[in-house]
């Protein structure tokens, strides 16, 4: 696969979810959503907030590659995880994010030190259908459908005609933008793909990069819902030694984790 293609195949996957969503908002929802109950309108966006994405990635599925996942060589690749590996896995998790977290507040940092006023810490509460439903999103589809995609699929491809490092940029870069308009996921999210097709290409084994993109999520996940307390602390170090100590200890635990699994798993590459 060239470049371009690879470029094109991203652009039609979130244009096709943007369609799909416009058709939904357009169509479907002004004449259901005044007849609902809240807890049904969470219900209502819950479903159809995924189910643009599932369709987008299924018809570029099928028009690109309708073989991307056989399953017999699924459950192989399955039954050859091992429990310590999930452990390096985990290391990962941990590691990115600390790695991430100055990634996330580089504004709230530009603030700090040009002495600039900074907003006051707030924490969003979420109800348990919200999260249910935002859990479905980032522990099952995304995990599932982006790794296949960009990892196995399009990664795979680019490796095919282009060099390690062209292969991991590119595909990086388009798991990147798929998170627009988030600008503060950006270079979280490629920083994440590079370290995902590296282990991939390691191990040529989809369901690590699957768990670790799970594994992730669910970190994000639990975090964002639940983790009140974490970030008053993290707030509060007020990016002061401990703060940017917590940075270069992520980076290290995110690269013994990469090592060990990269090592442990290099027979399955």
């Amino acid at each position: 696969m060239n470049i371009l293609k690879a470029i094109l195949l991203t652009a039609l996957l979130m244009g096709l979810e943007v369609l799909i969503s416009f058709g939904v908002y357009e169509f479907i929802e002004p004449k259901v959503t005044n007849s609902l109950s809240s807890n049904s309108l969470i219900h209502y966006f819950g479903i159809t907030g995924q189910i643009p994405t599932v369709i987008a990635y299924f018809i570029v599925f099928y028009l690109s590659y309708r073989a991307i996942f056989s399953y017999n060589k699924g459950i192989e690749k399955a039954k050859g995880i091992k429990p310590k590996h999930l452990l390096y896995l985990i290391l990962i998790t941990i590691g990115l994010e600390f790695f991430d977290r100055p990634l996330f507040d580089f504004s709230k940092i530009y603030a700090y030190f040009s002495d600039t006023e900074l907003e006051p810490f707030e924490f969003s509460e979420s109800s348990n259908l919200k999260i249910f439903y935002r859990g479905i999103s980032v522990l099952i589809i995304a995990p599932i459908f982006e790794e296949l995609f960009f990892r196995k699929f399009l990664f795979g491809e680019l490796l095919k005609k282009h060099s390690s490092i062209v292969s991991v940029i590119v595909s990086s870069i388009c798991f990147s933008i798929i998170h627009l308009p988030s600008y503060r996921n950006l270079l979280p999210t490629f920083i994440f793909g590079i370290i995902a097709c590296l282990i991939y290409k390691k191990t040529r084994n989809i369901f690590y990069t699957i768990i670790l993109h799970f594994l992730t999520n669910l970190s994000w996940l639990l975090l964002v819902s639940f983790g009140k307390s974490y970030y008053e602390w993290s707030y509060g170090l007020n990016y002061n030694f401990n703060y940017w100590l917590l940075f270069i200890f992520g980076i290290g635990l995110s690269y013994i984790g990469i090592k060990k699994i990269t090592v442990a798993n290099k027979e399955l590459s």
